[in-house]
């Protein structure tokens, strides 16, 4: 734990270099910015039915946040984790310590998904008082939904791209890239029980049913299809087992894995 613990610090010391952190705060500024645009957008009157603005404000900053801030964030810092070892020529120093390579993939998977949250959760807290909701309860259920939702999906997102960049090292970004546009943007959108195996599907019930957002009862709907009617608990326990699950299986197949001097000229 000491290495994981010397990965984890110096990461964050590299993370204080100004791009990294312009990236740190466009994480932060873009949904407050999109909230602050669809308000203006949108007329007062529009606003009024209480509902229907709280549904659509609360599918909204699903979409930026713990969807979109989420994703951005730790596939850009998690799924390199690896390659970027290589492409220095360190990866040989690493691997010869005593758990070097493990320590040196949990300590920038915990960077990363430390990175990602505090931007996440600083912009839902200026852009949830921007959608004007009729109540502090009504505001405060939907932020707090939003906080535990983004606790939830750094993790697993982090944990996903890791497995990824383990797997295919030379070619991560584009195997990431892939994986989030056919099964979390696409796939999680197939009313069918397909959907069930992706990220997006857990989250958009637990927001859902947090929110209090009221779906159409009576025969299955498109909208109960995308949504689900397994309990809350249930979705959370699946995601912390497959975020602990993909941690698990990088370890494991990057022991097994072997980088070449040939391999890292390559990079």
């Amino acid at each position: 734990m000491g290495n994981v613990g010397a990965v984890f610090l110096f990461e964050w010391k590299r993370a204080f270099t100004w791009q990294r952190m312009l990236w740190w705060w466009v994480l932060a500024v873009f949904p407050v910015f999109i909230i602050g645009l669809v308000v203006f957008t949108v007329k007062a009157e529009a606003r009024q039915s209480e509902p229907l603005w709280l549904g659509l404000c609360a599918w909204l900053l699903f979409a930026l946040v713990p969807m979109l801030v989420s994703m951005l964030g730790t596939l850009l810092w998690t799924t390199p984790a690896v390659s970027v070892e290589l492409e220095r020529r360190s990866w040989v120093y690493l691997a010869v310590r005593p758990n070097g390579g493990a320590a040196v993939l949990l300590g920038k998977y915990l960077a990363s998904v430390t990175w990602v949250i505090p931007p996440a959760v600083l912009g839902l807290t200026v852009a949830v008082p921007l959608c004007g909701f009729a109540s502090m309860e009504e505001a405060f259920r939907v932020w707090w939904t939003m906080v535990r939702l983004v606790l939830l999906s750094a993790p697993a997102y982090a944990a996903i791209y890791l497995l990824l960049g383990v797997v295919m090292p030379r070619r991560a970004m584009v195997l990431a890239v892939a994986y989030t546009l056919i099964f979390e943007l696409i796939i999680s959108f197939v009313p069918a029980v397909i959907n069930k195996i992706t990220v997006q599907y857990r989250l958009r019930s637990l927001a859902a049913e947090w929110c209090q957002i009221a779906i159409s009862q009576g025969n299955p709907t498109p909208a109960q299809t995308l949504i689900g009617t397994e309990p809350g608990w249930q979705h959370v326990v699946i995601l912390m087992l497959l975020t602990v699950s993909l941690v698990v299986a990088s370890i494991v197949i990057l022991r097994a894995s072997e980088f070449s001097s040939s391999a890292e000229s390559d990079m």
